[in-house]
């Protein structure tokens, strides 16, 4: 039976999570607050305490404003404020004397969109199509609800999406008592049938997790005590002949376990392929998508006698984006990095996204990893200069069994900041556990922001200021492994507050919940392949040498529900470009697959959306093939 389902067996009683966000403060207890919290900074931050200032409203969501020494300050100040007691979140006003923190404008899309007028009606908004957003559009799909997609890039999975290491992770990285613990373990039973269903790759790896130094046990032992507090799905602690029994192999390579902590609950997917699975399913259950659409203005009508930015002072009507008006009832802001934006469009100021860079390594798959399990030494000494926020990365592995390092964990002050750097890459390779992987084996570094708040948990719930505005925000890790618990939690927030509207939501009696798996030619047999050639000659066309992608495979994701419009879109749905010479042989003919399947010149073709255009001109005078230089 194991040691599971903690979490269902307390539902009768109320999360810590839930205690501090149904906490209501007069206006004695906000300044009793904000005093407190100046106490705080008065005592931690002496140097810049005396510039600082702060506010409270009537959840005990706390604004800071002022300037600190350094962008690391300021994340250190708010979080150091988040942590005392009555404080549900910090909104950071606060500048930085070291850097400028960059600002989104929205001004020219906010003229495109005004000029655009209406362009469409809906009862649900999703703002954002990561993983979190799509996973809610296929949710909503179920029901009989109006729903609209918008994403501002120009695919799906263009956030952090595409750059994490794809973890479904156990419970036992995470703080008890929180919403991500509690998504996090109720997400990671799902995977297997939601897999099933969509057609993608899973692997329930599982991970084991091994002391050598007996003085190290402690630690271990900590951490599946978190576990069974969170109610993970059976973790074992077990001795160093189990460990071996688990994962053999690390005999060969001289380890000799004295203790271990085995979780079978760990799994691995390719988000960005979950997240084109899930935004297709649900496109084609009647979703209808939006891509290169911001959203820059929320609209609200204000509730007559309620002073603004107090409980219920507002209400959703529509959003505004660069192609036109879009008039709802609902907005779900699953908008990644920017949904602190989002919410302060809505006129809630709830919280304020920092992002936290992670730097990953790809290795060459001629590298395979070193264990059948994700598997990783603990200890205590390679934590130390982490980030004390982030589960910071290890060695990992994809389902496709190329060996991920990472990733690190560095505070930027610009969300688009995903730039890869000598540190990081020297952090990358100081926790590399295999011998035999070296700086030569990786085929690409890359980052992307994780969109943490400073409460560091989840932000999912019907506003208490806006009506009609569902957060589900600051979704970092383990935000993958949690994304179906989460789209549960916000479409079953929409069904309550439709049935007390007396607008009851029914059910979509075409729903279908499954989604063909794509065809891959190289997990078929010779016989399947004879037969698929004969059929459809285009799968006899190799395209990506590397990864033995051929033009019939490119051509079914170009006639998805869906449409990638880009080089890299193609390459996250069926991996053309993702081996070892990343695109240097199949990229030109990819592109001129994609010119002449969506009618489009060679030169409009874009590595990934407006800006990236790979060809300047044709510099053969209209040849007809592709013949300009990059």
């Amino acid at each position: 039976m194991g040691y599971g389902f903690v979490l269902l067996q307390d539902e009768q009683g109320e999360r810590p999570w839930q205690r501090i966000r149904a906490q209501r403060l007069d206006a004695a207890q906000r300044e009793e607050l904000a005093a407190r919290v100046l106490a705080c900074v008065a005592e931690r931050f002496p140097d810049v305490a005396a510039g600082i200032s702060a506010s409270c409203d009537f959840r005990g969501v706390v604004t800071l404003s002022g300037q600190c020494a350094s962008y690391q300050q300021l994340c250190d100040l708010a979080h150091a404020v988040a942590k005392v007691a009555g404080v549900r979140n910090v909104v950071s006003d606060m500048t930085a004397a070291d850097v400028d923190i960059p600002r989104r404008d929205y001004s020219t899309w906010i003229a495109a969109g005004e000029k655009a007028c209406l362009l469409a009606e809906c009862d649900v908004v999703v703002v954002g199509l990561g993983i979190v957003g799509a996973a809610i559009c296929r949710e909503l799909s179920r029901t009989d609800l109006r729903v609209i997609a918008v994403e501002a890039a120009e695919d799906v999975a263009c956030g952090a999406s595409k750059a994490n290491n794809g973890g479904v992770h156990h419970a036992g990285g995470v703080t008890p008592g929180t919403l991500k613990a509690e998504m996090s373990v109720l997400g990671n039973r799902m995977w297997d049938q939601l897999a099933d269903e969509l057609g993608f790759s899973f692997d329930r790896c599982g991970d084991l997790l091994y002391v050598e130094d007996p003085e190290d046990i402690d630690e271990l032992a900590d951490e599946f005590k978190t576990a069974v507090r969170n109610g993970d799905w059976r973790p074992r602690l077990i001795d160093g002949k189990q460990c071996l029994e688990i994962e053999h192999t690390l005999a060969e390579y001289g380890h000799k376990p004295v203790m271990g902590l085995w979780m079978p609950s760990q799994g691995r997917v390719n988000t960005y392929e979950v997240v084109v699975a899930l935004a297709e399913n649900a496109a084609a259950n009647g979703v209808r998508v939006m891509l290169d659409t911001p959203v820059c203005r929320v609209e609200t009508e204000r509730i007559a006698g309620v002073e603004d930015g107090e409980e219920g002072s507002r209400r959703i009507t529509g959003v505004l984006t660069s192609r036109g008006l879009i008039r709802c009832r609902y907005v779900v802001n699953a908008a990644g990095a920017y949904s602190d934006e989002i919410s302060a469009m809505a006129g809630d100021r709830l919280f304020t996204i920092h992002p936290r860079r992670g730097t990953i390594a790809i290795i060459d798959k001629a590298k395979p990893p070193m264990y059948r399990h994700l598997t990783g030494h603990m200890n205590p000494e390679k934590k130390q200069g982490r980030d004390p926020n982030s589960k910071g990365g290890g060695m990992e592995f994809t389902p496709d069994r190329n060996i991920l390092i990472g990733p690190s964990a560095t505070e930027v002050p610009d969300k688009q900041e995903t730039r890869t750097t000598d540190e990081e890459l020297g952090f990358i390779m100081a926790i590399n556990e295999n011998p035999e992987v070296s700086e030569r084996d990786i085929i690409r570094l890359f980052a992307g922001s994780r969109p943490a708040d400073f409460s560091e948990d989840f932000q999912i719930g019907m506003s208490e200021v806006t009506r009609g505005l569902v957060q589900a925000g600051a979704i970092q890790s383990p935000g993958v492994g949690s994304s179906p618990a989460i789209a549960c939690m916000v479409a079953g927030i929409i069904r309550e507050d439709a049935a007390r509207e007396e607008r009851p939501v029914g059910e979509n009696p075409a729903f279908n919940p499954r989604r063909d798996r794509p065809v891959r030619l190289r997990e078929l047999s010779h016989e399947e392949r004879d037969a698929l050639i004969a059929e459809r000659p285009e799968y006899g066309r190799i395209v990506c040498r590397c990864e033995g992608i051929t033009e019939g495979e490119i051509l079914d994701v170009l006639r998805a529900p869906i449409v990638p419009r880009s080089i890299d879109a193609i390459k996250r749905r069926c991996r053309a470009g993702m081996g070892r010479c990343q695109g240097g042989f199949c990229q030109p003919r990819v592109l001129e697959i994609i010119a002449r399947e969506l009618g489009c010149d060679p030169t409009e073709v874009c590595l990934h959306g407006p800006g990236s255009e790979v060809l300047r001109c044709d510099s053969r005078g209209g040849s007809g093939e592709v013949s300009g230089r990059a």
